[in-house]
């Protein structure tokens, strides 16, 4: 009985797993904001954001939660991404936690060894990303007329065009999706070169 007693403690969050957690969501973010700056502007590259995303942001994400192999490191970079990126939106917000928690109970599943529920988990983790955009399904209305006031002229103007089709929702959660994808496996072949051989993870 002690020794599962033990067991359940090491699989908790420490002081040093919460600030490596941590320094992972702020280089996470600092990525996001610089990737967002170069292409923000321009209507069809924002759409695509969850795709790009997804490719470039993968190593960060999977280097993060396979050094930190306990419940929760998802979570907390998803929970800061949505604070900063969703305006606490209660739909996007949502999706942003949804996400996370699917992608936990990847790694969860994986019981924090597989590599394959590891890359998985990124998959849902991603989705995320596109969390603003699926408020185009439940309130389109209120997406465009914000969009407008936020935004205004051509960007707001091409970004309506974009997401004018009934299905530019579901074509944004495919762009996660595939970039979650390509982003998997692009930063299990990184770390496995870089960063399994050099015991960091």
């Amino acid at each position: 009985m002690g020794d599962i007693v033990e067991k359940s403690k090491t699989k908790k969050l420490t002081v040093k797993d919460l600030i490596f957690a941590g320094a992972f969501a702020a280089i996470y973010l600092i990525a996001v904001l610089a990737i967002m700056m170069l292409v923000g502007t321009v209507p069809i590259l924002y759409v695509m954001c969850p795709g790009i995303l997804g490719v470039l942001l993968g190593s960060i994400y999977l280097l993060s939660v396979t050094k930190v192999r306990k419940f929760g490191t998802a979570l907390i970079i998803e929970l800061l991404f949505a604070c900063i990126s969703t305006g606490f939106d209660p739909i996007a917000f949502t999706v942003c936690v949804v996400s996370a928690l699917l992608a936990e109970i990847c790694i969860l599943i994986g019981r924090y060894k597989s590599k394959l529920w590891y890359a998985i988990s990124y998959v849902f983790f991603n989705i995320g990303t596109a969390a603003n955009f699926i408020r185009i399904f439940f309130a389109k209305d209120a997406y465009i007329e914000n969009l407008q006031k936020r935004a205004g002229g051509s960007f707001a103007d091409g970004m309506i065009k974009l997401l004018s089709p009934w299905w530019s929702w579901i074509m944004i959660i495919g762009l996660a999706v595939v970039g979650g994808i390509i982003g998997a496996f692009i930063g299990s072949k990184l770390i496995k070169k870089h960063f399994e051989k050099a015991e960091i993870v």
